[in-house]
């Protein structure tokens, strides 16, 4: 059987926290890629009416069963 690559989904963690909070949280998304992730991540903090301060990315690598960080949307500003 093929798979389409549009059907598989990774798992996103977003580690963040709120001002000036030591408390961290986490929220996790299945999506189609980083994009889509980050995407979802902005839905829900702005349905909440929240601005929460991103610390992390990770993608699970069900491979190596750890998470890895994405770089390129940890560093993103849009995301703090």
């Amino acid at each position: 059987m093929i798979v389409n690559k549009r059907e598989c989904l990774d798992e996103y963690r977003f580690h963040f926290h709120f001002g000036n909070s030591h408390t961290a949280s986490d929220r996790y998304f299945l999506a189609h890629d980083a994009h889509e992730a980050k995407k979802m991540f902005n839905y829900a903090c702005t349905k909440r009416h929240i601005t929460p301060e991103v610390e992390r990315v990770e993608k699970w690598n069900r491979w190596s069963e750890k998470w890895e960080d994405v770089t390129l949307l940890a560093n993103d500003p849009s995301l703090n």
